[in-house]
């Protein structure tokens, strides 16, 4: 009987370890035929072999490693990943978790993939973070994106350039005068990203929503957060509102209970912002020519009628997107000038010639800052903003050019392919010297070199927007002042570049925390 019981044990034993094996085996076995049906869908690329997807929401929310591609692989591999698949277009295929991809640092294959003609499409999977208050330009295709790009793009002209260059002169000064300034000699500003970051969102709030604010707008009695740091923090932890569950918002963690206060501030200060200008629209009869404005005047045509979902969705999208991109960039504008002082002696001789009194610093004058202009421009290619435009196929097609050694690549419907942004502005066929600063590249570029607002009719409607706002400011600011290093004590310059000069991915791309001195000059 005893050992009936001792045989039985052992048989149910080896039993659960033969179910076990058997799974094991299968469980293998459906990863192999994964990963070669994977590796044929993406022709047979080479690239990236990993465990979890970085386009999935696990692979965007875990940190870049040997091993892992996760949240900053664009920048941190940017170096070496192309060139060691010896393709300017590579495979993404995960193990475990997540579907496989297509990058691509090509500006062929890039402009192929967002073209309108082409049969690539965005999917609500990749564009759900910019869909939390409404379907937006961003986020839409075809027909759609063509209605709201009709609505928009009048908001953008040479009149709006005008008045967004005598904006950002009027906020510079408020800037200068309330940030105590106007009587230092050295001004030390830890982060300057927060300088920038406010500036760009009163731009985009005066003159592209005709909505006036002041360096020093704050909170409004009644409410729980300003405009301003409400749409920050919704910014920058756009991510971790998709990941969070609904109860995550009832737990006493300050920074869950941020996001939360400010998301709904956000929504309250947008629907607010929209009925007040309805009304304005509807007592005067008169409509301008800012883009909610415009926007709530579709609203009530049948030519383009955009629904109350696409106002609310398009005014969080451009609000959001308009400012940080700018921001960003002049934040990478700030290193750049930081790190390289005869070339802002350059700018400074060049702003001086163009503008030599202070009534000069117009928009008309603005012409004569080539090597300005530039600066801002290679600053973008450095760090561009927009790091990633994802699309599927519609259809079975063939992408020109793509595979290595220059031959076409099928791809079945419903393929991904991800303009990696960072890799084509660092492609060393495109740039030559790419880790170098050369604002020279940008001097004679045509509208169409611009990539870094991306190709052809999807390029950012507010490029121009952005430009005359970075060239304004940057004019106003290195004709009196000086941009140094905020170094710590004892520390060289090339250790300054390796702590601050760091690619952050948040909603857009930029670098991180920009520490700088100003000095007066005499």
């Amino acid at each position: 009987m005893w050992r009936r019981g001792i045989g039985y044990i052992d048989d149910t034993m080896n039993d659960a370890a033969s179910v076990f094996l058997a799974l094991v085996c299968l469980t293998v076995g459906s990863r192999v035929w994964n990963y070669l049906r994977h590796r044929k869908e993406t022709g047979y690329l080479p690239g990236i072999r990993c465990l979890v997807s970085p386009l999935s929401v696990l692979g965007a929310s875990t940190p870049t490693s040997s091993y892992n591609p996760g949240r900053h692989w664009q920048w941190d591999w940017r170096q070496t990943v192309y060139k060691a698949a010896q393709s300017e277009t590579i495979s993404v295929i995960p193990i475990l978790f997540g579907r496989p991809s297509i990058y691509t640092s090509s500006a062929e294959v890039a402009r192929q993939v967002v073209s309108t003609q082409s049969a690539f499409y965005k999917t609500q999977e990749t564009t759900e973070i910019t869909l939390i208050w409404g379907p937006n330009i961003f986020a839409a295709n075809g027909d759609e994106w063509r209605k709201h790009r009709r609505v928009i793009n009048p908001a953008f002209s040479q009149d709006s350039y005008v008045s967004v260059w005598q904006n950002t002169a009027r906020v510079f000064d408020e800037m200068v005068a309330n940030e105590g300034w106007l009587t230092q000699s050295k001004v030390e500003i830890p982060i300057v990203n927060k300088l920038t970051n406010k500036l760009a969102l009163i731009l985009i709030s005066t003159c592209g929503f005709g909505n006036p604010l002041s360096w020093n707008s704050g909170k409004l009695e009644g409410e729980e957060m300003s405009f301003s740091e409400a749409l920050s923090i919704v910014s920058d932890r756009m991510l971790a509102r998709l990941l969070l569950p609904k109860w995550a918002y009832w737990l006493p963690v300050k920074k869950i209970q941020e996001i939360e206060t400010a998301y709904k501030s956000l929504g309250a200060y947008m629907k607010k912002l929209i009925s007040r200008r309805r009304q304005e629209i509807a007592s005067s009869g008169v409509s301008s020519d800012d883009i909610l404005s415009l926007m709530i005047q579709s609203s009530q045509e049948d030519k383009y009628n955009m629904t109350d979902a696409e106002l609310l969705g398009n005014t969080f999208l451009l609000l959001s997107a308009g400012h940080d991109t700018t921001a960003r960039t002049l934040d990478a504008c700030f290193v750049m000038l930081a790190l390289h002082q005869d070339f802002q002696e350059e700018l400074h001789s060049e702003i001086m010639e163009a503008m030599p009194g202070e009534d000069d610093i117009t928009f008309e004058n603005s012409s004569g800052l080539r090597k300005l202009r530039g600066c801002f421009l290679e600053s973008s290619r450095l760090f561009p903003a927009g790091y990633l435009m994802i699309r599927d196929t519609s259809e079975d097609m063939v992408l020109r050019n793509a595979a290595p050694g220059g031959g076409d690549l099928p791809l079945k419907q419903g393929t991904t392919v991800a303009v990696d942004m960072i890799g084509l502005h660092y492609n060393p066929k495109l740039y030559p010297d790419p880790e170098t600063f050369k604002p020279e590249r940008w001097y004679d570029a045509h509208e169409n070199d611009l990539t870094m607002f991306s190709f052809g009719s999807r390029s950012c409607p507010g490029r121009k927007f952005a430009l005359t706002e970075g060239t304004c400011f940057l004019a106003k600011l290195l004709r009196n002042w000086k941009i140094e290093m905020l170094a710590h004590e004892g520390e060289t310059q090339q250790q300054w570049k390796e702590r601050v000069v760091r690619g952050q991915i948040l909603f857009n791309f930029g670098v991180g925390s920009v520490p700088v001195r100003l000095v007066r000059r005499s």
